[in-house]
């Protein structure tokens, strides 16, 4: 049995699509799973959805995801460890997420931007006040990008090979 969190389009299933379950698309309807409208039991599937888990959380957030993934979605960090997931599951939401980002052309700068905006938005009770936070974290997460980006190019710009090397991923040392 294999899953994969994979990009559905919204709207195409009687719950939430989250990805294939031996190709075929795994739905949850609140936190049941389902697969050609057929129930699920969560011990059945519990494995394969560690798997596909670690496989996109990976991909996004490097190899000790737990402690990330609990930071950019507000859930406890025990909820994000794998035996809790083995056991529980991941409310739908959290498998779309992982979906989407994993599928990214950049997952891994994707997921360190999505700690990023995490990071600016503070804990969970910053999330009351919805769009007026939204706005001020966007603006922040985009000065930050900028400054980031001029910080590597000067960086970059600093580097000198040594006199005579043919190698440009060396430089002097002072």
């Amino acid at each position: 049995m294999r899953i994969e969190l994979l990009p559905i389009d919204e709207g195409l299933y009687d719950g939430v699509a989250v990805g294939t379950l031996d190709g075929e698309p795994l739905v949850y309807v609140e936190r049941t799973a389902h697969v050609r409208g057929q129930r699920l039991a969560h011990k059945d599937i519990a494995l394969a959805l560690v798997d596909a888990v670690d496989v996109a959380a990976s991909r996004v957030l490097g190899p000790e995801w737990s402690k990330p993934l609990a930071m950019v979605t507000g859930l406890n960090q025990r909820t994000c460890n794998r035996d809790r997931i083995e056991r529980w599951g991941l409310p739908p939401w959290v498998l779309v997420l992982l979906a989407r980002a994993a599928a990214s052309e950049h997952p891994r700068a994707l997921g360190h931007m999505l700690m990023a905006c995490a990071s600016l938005r503070g804990g969970v009770a910053i999330l009351k006040h919805g769009n007026r936070i939204n706005a001020v974290v966007g603006k922040k997460a985009r000065a930050l990008v900028e400054d980031a980006s001029e910080l590597v190019e000067w960086a970059r710009g600093q580097r000198r090979p040594p006199a005579g090397s043919e190698d440009p991923g060396t430089e002097t040392e002072n």
